[in-house]
């Protein structure tokens, strides 16, 4: 017997760990879908909650000089995060107190009296970098910013900051604080950066393709003049983390290989490991110890210590245990290819149920993720386990436009490429179809944000593929889209997309709303009322025009929710919902 939808939704996570000041205990998150932030000892004993809040904590970012920390969080799912500053005592007192307003935390600064953010309080459409004192509360503007930026160092009297221009191009600030001066450092083209961070001696290192690599690698940046130096690069391979222990200790970096994710510390690998993914890397004061988070398909994220050389999970409580649900029930998919039209090789994961298939082979269901600047990797997924356990085989691919295969595979979706993507997807359906123990004739397909885009635009534009398909919270139109939008999204997410004046015929061919006569496979649709990226409006529409049309949909509205389903009752009601969906119309 399955287990209920519902018990999914109870399984928890343990992550983001941060080290305190003398290197004895552990901040970090814990929690379903409201995680809170917690502090134990570093053997995962003494945890006690720092946080209760009823909403989704967010970050977790020490002192550089004590035990205070700042947590983030925002109301319903909005982005517009907040920060709370709690004292090593235990007192919480609100640092910003402008829900209408994005915060986004940088840094504290060395001597730990300031912090550095950036918010969009002055013009909703552009992100200033801010400086707070923490003792009376004054913000000075450092930097009137140029639209979407985040400050990623603070050194003496310099900040790094990286203005998010695009997907595929960021450009590199550098703002001397003693001076005013700000300057963009040169890069010979279209560039990425991430995780840019000061060195004691002053020095920046950061992820980048400066210079044309079509891979992410680790460098260092020089200061004057842009120009970068190798630091450590993966053949065909993203380096997508990194951190090194005080007085340059210890490397230890993360590399993205096909979706999981290989840790190596000077150079050696780190074994014994889930085979899945590890993120948030942080080393102990001492630079001795690393804290991380570990997860596989079939292990939730749960926190890591590496030390002399040996890496073991923390003590915690069973994530299953509230669940009921027995890991030796969970399935991990594996990696598997087909090839799109053109004879270009798109990557998934696949994976069939435990249990026998029923006559005529297993239902399935295809999982499109969302982004399209994003990738699916081998972390834990509720959702896909609870599919699975309901006895549909799950096929979850990596179409064109996703990130982890080069910035060329990245790119290759950008604009009037775009069709291509919904291709590769049907592509993937015939595969699927193929398969051994498929039943070829109840195969359905789902997606969240620009992959409820790929759902709705595959039903429509590929109506004899899809049994059934659920859309969460998916773009019907791409110019109600850009109108719509947050502000401070809308060039961003044009550079990606395509702008209405001068894409106008390529928004009309793939805007799934212009094609809902087409669509035969019943429809699930869901959607929260405080989403800021992809606004309800792009559901209302299509569900009334699937309505006028006398197609079949159901609508779940979400109240209190954002571009996601996370309080304990959504998580409930979408699990249980995308269930019975797909058992009604495929099982």
């Amino acid at each position: 017997m399955p287990h209920s939808p519902e018990a999914w939704t109870k399984i928890g996570a343990y992550q983001s760990p941060a080290f305190s000041k003398d290197g004895a205990r552990l901040f970090h998150l814990r929690g379903t879908g409201l995680p809170q932030a917690w502090v134990m000892d570093l053997d995962g004993t003494n945890a006690r909650a720092l946080t209760s809040f009823d909403e989704k904590v967010a970050i977790v970012r020490r002192s550089p000089l004590d035990d205070r920390i700042i947590v983030g969080i925002d109301a319903g799912g909005d982005e517009r995060q907040q920060f709370h500053l709690i004292t090593s005592e235990g007192d919480t007192t609100a640092i910003t107190e402008a829900p209408g307003v994005i915060h986004d935390f940088g840094a504290w600064s060395p001597d730990a009296t300031r912090i550095v953010y950036t918010a969009n309080d002055r013009d909703e459409r552009i992100f200033d970098v801010l400086i707070r004192e923490l003792a009376t509360g004054a913000v000075t503007q450092v930097l009137e910013g140029p639209g979407q930026i985040s400050v990623s160092g603070w050194n003496g009297d310099r900040l790094a900051a990286i203005e998010d221009h695009s997907s595929s191009d960021q450009r590199l600030w550098i703002i001397d604080l003693a001076t005013g001066a700000t300057r963009i450092l040169p890069a010979p083209g279209p560039t990425r950066y991430t995780s840019v961070r000061f060195q004691p001696d002053g020095s920046l290192m950061g992820l980048t393709d400066h210079g044309g690599a079509d891979f992410m690698r680790l460098c260092r940046i020089d200061i004057a003049n842009g120009g970068v130096s190798l630091v450590h690069a993966a053949h065909g391979r993203d380096v997508e983390a990194w951190s090194q222990a005080a007085n340059r200790g210890k490397l230890a970096i993360v590399e993205n290989d096909r979706g999981y994710a290989r840790l190596f510390i000077d150079g050696t690998q780190v074994t014994g490991l889930p085979d899945g993914i590890v993120s948030d890397l942080a080393w102990s004061p001492d630079g001795t110890t690393l804290a991380f988070t570990a997860q596989s398909p079939t292990d939730p994220a749960g926190i890591w210590l590496w030390r002399n050389g040996i890496a073991t999970p923390l003590l915690r409580p069973d994530p299953l245990a509230e669940a009921g649900i027995d890991p030796a029930t969970m399935v991990a998919p594996h990696l598997v290819e087909w090839k799109g039209t053109d004879g270009t090789s798109i990557p998934g994961w696949f994976a069939t149920p435990r249990t026998p298939a029923p006559p005529g082979g297993y239902p399935s269901v295809v999982w499109v993720h969302g982004g399209p600047a994003s990738q699916t990797r081998a972390n834990f997924r509720a959702d896909t386990q609870m599919l699975l356990d309901q006895g549909f085989a799950v096929l979850l691919p990596n179409v064109r436009g996703s990130t982890g295969y080069g910035r060329a595979a990245m790119e290759s979706d950008d604009n009037h490429l775009r069709p291509a993507c919904l291709s590769d997807l049907a592509e993937g359906r015939h595969w699927l179809a193929a398969q051994p123990h498929i039943n070829a004739t109840k195969i359905g397909v789902m997606g969240q944000s620009y992959g409820g885009w790929m759902v709705l635009g595959a039903i429509a534009l590929y109506p004899d593929l899809w049994a059934a398909a659920v859309d969460y919270y998916g773009i019907a139109d791409f110019v109600t889209l850009l109108e719509k939008t947050g502000p401070w999204r809308h060039d961003h997410r044009a550079r990606e997309y395509g702008f209405p004046q001068t894409h106008a015929e390529l928004f009309a061919d793939i805007s799934p709303i212009r094609h809902v006569s087409r669509v035969t496979a019943p429809l699930l649709v869901a959607h929260g009322n405080r989403d800021p990226r992809v606004p309800k409006n792009e559901s209302d529409t299509f569900v009334t025009a699937m309505q006028q049309h006398q197609k079949k949909v159901t609508y779940a509205e979400f109240d209190y929710a954002g571009h996601g389903f996370i309080r304990p009752a959504h998580r409930t009601r979408i699990f249980n919902l995308v269930a019975d969906h797909f058992r009604e119309h495929l099982a």
